[in-house]
């Protein structure tokens, strides 16, 4: 068999066996390189398929411990243990949420004795009220609160018009319409004056307010008139101080309007009752139509029917003690007539009735007059029912008006002094103004009868 030389001329058929020899050196070197790379682990990435992303959801649990007692040896507290595990991971694609956080809270054992607690000192109380004008203060009595039928009704008003006129008097059942009809009312327990106030506390108030405070202790109007004012005021003034005489020291103030009245109230701590305060007091739980009962005696109360002269007596009077009411209030009927803080209406207790329960009623909220309660030395017993109402000018002043205060209750001060001296009462006691004498004592307001027909006797 023949051969050729390599170097001789090649033909078309010896082409494929030098691309064989070409590639077999070079399929060695690029597997030495792949195995190197593989051996020191740089494989590229991009070599690698893409892994899903993780979603790790975390689970925190912090455990709380308080603080140890100071006064206690300190021990060793619990550590706080932050917890976090992961899901596995999920076999399908989830989408991210909000790795929920949950918080335990375990406390520790309490101290086996408390801390010491040093008390701080308190500073007493300091009361608004001049000490001075505590000590004008009246003794008060305790008035139980609670739901209690309030005005009148067509017999009892009968029978009072038929007791009137029996003794002389001019009496109209019309003088009570504005008394109608009966309604139930709640009141808050509250303290009341035993007494109503005397001019030895009024002239006393005048006094620790300066000169001239009788025309203007009550802002925008007189409190009350002196001597100097008008002849039948019994006050003195002399430029620089009031005096009473001593016959009416313990007599109840008297020609005071309504603005001064609520003036004394607020000077020493207290006010002026409500209307419903007022009949609450006289009528206590039982709806006596006196503030002793339901019969009327001459005896019990001074009114125009008691002595042949008519007079007002002192605010603690002896003579009148067994007719003081249920709570030992003096007074109630007869003697003063006494200002409360309502606004007077004539229909007001229509609109009571027709709202049901009355709360606390306080009376309109404004009006032309304000209401008076209990009748006067001056009067005759059917204006010094518990139930009856009269009503005049806050601005006037009358010789039969007089006023007590309140207060509400509880109050560790309620109970206050009075200038009451047993010894004077109705010592010298002066004559009671002409019964002629204008102005004569007010009737009901709905209506006003005239004057020659003033209920006399």
């Amino acid at each position: 068999m023949g051969y050729r030389r390599l170097g001789g001329r090649r033909n078309r058929g010896a082409a494929w066996q030098w691309g064989i020899l070409g590639f077999i050196p070079g399929l060695v070197c690029g597997l030495t390189v792949l195995l190197a790379v593989l051996a020191e682990g740089t494989l590229p990435a991009y070599f690698l398929p893409t892994p899903q992303p993780q979603i790790v959801q975390q689970v925190v649990h912090v455990v709380m411990t308080a603080t140890p007692n100071p006064n206690q040896q300190p021990t060793e507290l619990a550590p706080q243990v932050v917890i976090i595990t992961a899901t596995p991971f999920p076999t399908s694609q989830v989408q991210p949420t909000t790795a929920p956080i949950s918080v335990q809270i375990q406390p520790t054992a309490f101290p086996t004795s408390p801390p010491t607690i040093i008390p701080q000192p308190t500073a007493p109380p300091v009361s608004a009220v001049p000490d001075a004008m505590l000590r004008l203060r009246s003794e008060t009595a305790t008035i139980p609160g609670g739901v209690f039928t309030m005005g009148t009704n067509p017999a009892e008003v009968a029978e009072a018009v038929r007791e009137c006129q029996s003794s002389g008097g001019t009496c109209l059942a019309q003088y009570a319409q504005d008394s109608y009809p009966e309604h139930d009312v709640r009141v808050e327990p509250f303290l009341m004056e035993i007494t109503e106030v005397s001019f030895t506390q009024y002239v006393a108030f005048l006094n620790l307010l300066g000169p001239n405070s009788h025309q203007s202790a009550c802002p925008g109007f007189w409190c009350i008139q002196t001597r100097n004012d008008s002849e039948d005021a019994p006050i003195v003034f002399n430029g620089s101080s009031y005096s009473i005489n001593v016959g009416l020291a313990q007599h109840p103030v008297y020609g005071v309007n309504w603005h001064g009245a609520r003036a004394y109230c607020e000077a020493v701590g207290r006010r002026l009752p409500t209307e419903a305060e007022w009949e609450r007091a006289a009528r206590a739980d039982d709806g006596r139509i006196y503030p002793w009962g339901n019969i009327w005696d001459n005896a019990l109360a001074n009114t125009k029917w008691s002595r042949e002269t008519p007079t007002h007596f002192p605010v603690a009077s002896p003579e009148y003690e067994f007719g003081r009411s249920l709570y030992g209030l003096y007074h109630l009927a007869g003697n003063v007539a006494e200002w409360v803080s309502d606004y007077y209406s004539e229909m007001y207790y229509q609109q009571q009735a027709q709202l049901g329960l009355s709360v606390e009623p306080t009376g309109p909220i404004n009006g032309l007059e304000k209401v008076l309660r209990g009748g006067s030395w001056n009067s005759v017993p059917f204006f010094s029912r518990a139930v009856h109402r009269q009503s005049s000018n806050e601005a006037e002043f009358h010789r039969w008006v007089g006023f007590r205060c309140a207060e509400d209750a509880p109050n560790p001060e309620a109970t206050g002094s009075s200038d009451l001296n047993p010894a004077t009462l109705g010592v010298d006691v002066p004559a009671a103004p002409s019964i002629n004498a204008p102005p004569a004592n007010a009737q009901p307001t709905l209506p006003p009868p005239p004057e020659s027909a003033n209920a006399t006797s």
